[in-house]
């Protein structure tokens, strides 16, 4: 075989494996949602008409790329004792009861190629959760599917108007 033709090939290798990586990083991303039961029938309405802020129960917002889900003991301080009429709300006692940690579900998940910090978004940026995320106070049950429907444009234009920086290597790794 030529190097000519030991170099097309090369070539045409090389871009259908970045055709098929890419190609299935989008299809992946696309994918339908993955919807489950949640583990706990947990209202965030009603959390946050008691006045409770995101970071209460999702930590990490601030400090931290990923915010965290809140642990048994976390939602114990406040469900040590029976909390309202709610007939689902002693479960979160019967787990702890159990000695069981509840089994969140993260719901929001971006393709292995983005880079996103909570932490630069909400402490540098001033973000509030509402930008990116549904706005809780309406939301009367915990995620079923995601609820972060940013695409690359949206990302863009937002770093454009608070003039972040729009260099790929910023969000891509």
């Amino acid at each position: 075989m030529s190097a000519v033709s030991c170099a097309r090939r090369r070539t045409v290798l090389l871009i259908a494996a970045a055709v098929a990586l890419f190609g299935g990083v989008a299809v992946a991303r696309r994918g339908p949602a993955v919807t489950t039961r949640p583990p706990l029938p947990m209202s965030h309405k009603r959390h946050m008409e008691k006045d409770m802020k995101c970071r209460a129960c999702h930590q990490g917002v601030e400090g931290e790329a990923m915010a965290s889900f809140p642990t048994l003991a976390d939602c114990m301080d406040c469900h040590k004792t029976p909390q309202g009429q709610e007939p689902t709300e002693p479960e979160v006692r019967a787990l702890a009861a159990h000695g069981q940690e509840v089994s969140w579900v993260r719901r929001n998940r971006l393709a292995g190629h983005v880079y996103f910090s909570h932490a630069a978004h909400v402490t540098l940026a001033h973000m509030k959760c509402e930008d990116c995320h549904r706005d809780m106070r309406t939301m009367d049950r915990a995620l079923t599917e995601p609820d972060v429907h940013q695409d690359m444009d949206a990302c863009v234009a937002c770093h454009r108007a608070k003039h972040a920086s729009l260099d790929c290597l910023a969000c891509h790794k």
